[in-house]
């Protein structure tokens, strides 16, 4: 089984280095701070079809962890966006079936596409996207569904753990850990109330991992913890392994917030045996200590 990773970023990087060992697996995208963490990066600008065409994807599952859509100032731009970020896609998925590649693993949002439901949500959830990410990743499933190639669309939840760039806004996890250890504010957005399912990064590669496996195809699958906790949780939880008190400012946020979202893991469950392992308890405890490495406490 060979492997590629689509995008050089926080998730492409981490899931890359954790399945290294168990499988022939590569990274290709642009260069990024993440470069130098891993190995065996191609230096391949995806979205340029010419470049994209002279690569061996041949039998290859290819793994796109890719996050091309940007925020744009104004809602009549949107659109536009969206339009481009679409024929970009189609391009660069025709290159791939054409080069005989085997499977399309896509990485979407279970976090945003769905909206905001007082209950876990499944995969025949009706779709709520309210965002312009989330809606780039609603028309991006569409759109893999109809490549002609065989796929497997996973919707995740909030994934952390793992090496993750300072200063970075996505992420409250390691957000909420650096603004305590250095005694800077965090800014809140939503209610303390919110809540949002937190899935570790080794979990994620277990789910991954017992997806090539089970050898699934044309489908679509929930990947979380199917366990919600609230920003309140997560934070008494942070202050709890640093024993120190979070200094927090509250903000109205500009773009609409998701106030409920926890997964339904029970269909890759059944389909794969998968379990997650890490709890949110010792995920915090393993973010804290690398987070304390890095700014030498």
């Amino acid at each position: 089984m060979r492997l590629i990773f689509l995008g050089c970023g926080y998730l492409g990087s981490n899931l890359c280095n954790l399945l290294r060992n168990t499988t022939d697996v590569s990274i290709w995208g642009l260069p990024s701070p993440y470069a130098e963490h891993v190995e065996r990066l191609e230096i391949v600008d995806v979205f340029a079809t010419e470049q994209l065409a002279k690569m061996d994807v041949r039998d290859a599952i290819i793994v796109d962890t890719v996050a091309p859509i940007a925020s744009v100032d104004r809602a009549e731009r949107e659109e536009e966006a969206l339009s481009n970020l679409a024929a970009s896609y189609r391009k660069m998925l025709r290159v791939l079936r054409n080069g005989g590649a085997g499977k399309l693993i896509f990485f979407s949002s279970g976090g945003t596409v769905y909206g905001s439901h007082r209950q876990a949500v499944d995969e025949e959830t009706p779709l709520r996207p309210q965002t312009l990410y989330a809606r780039s990743k609603v028309l991006l499933e569409q759109i893999v569904a109809e490549s002609g190639l065989p796929y497997v669309i996973l919707r995740l939840a909030n994934p952390y753990g793992g090496y993750q760039l300072n200063g970075k806004k996505q992420g409250v996890i390691p957000i909420l850990l650096q603004k305590i250890y250095t005694n800077e504010v965090f800014t809140l957005f939503t209610t303390p109330e919110s809540v949002r399912d937190y899935v570790y990064i080794t979990d994620l590669a277990q789910a991954l991992r017992r997806i090539l496996d089970a050898a699934l195809d044309n489908t679509v699958l929930n990947v979380g913890s199917g366990c919600g906790k609230s920003l309140a949780e997560v934070i008494a939880c942070v202050e709890t392994e640093t024993h120190k008190k979070l200094r927090i400012r509250q903000m109205e946020s500009a773009v609409p917030q998701v106030e409920y979202n926890v997964l339904s893991i029970q269909k890759l469950q059944r389909l794969t045996g998968y379990a997650p392992t890490i709890s949110l308890t010792e995920g915090i405890r393993r973010e804290a200590q690398r987070i304390r490495k890095e700014l030498a406490l």
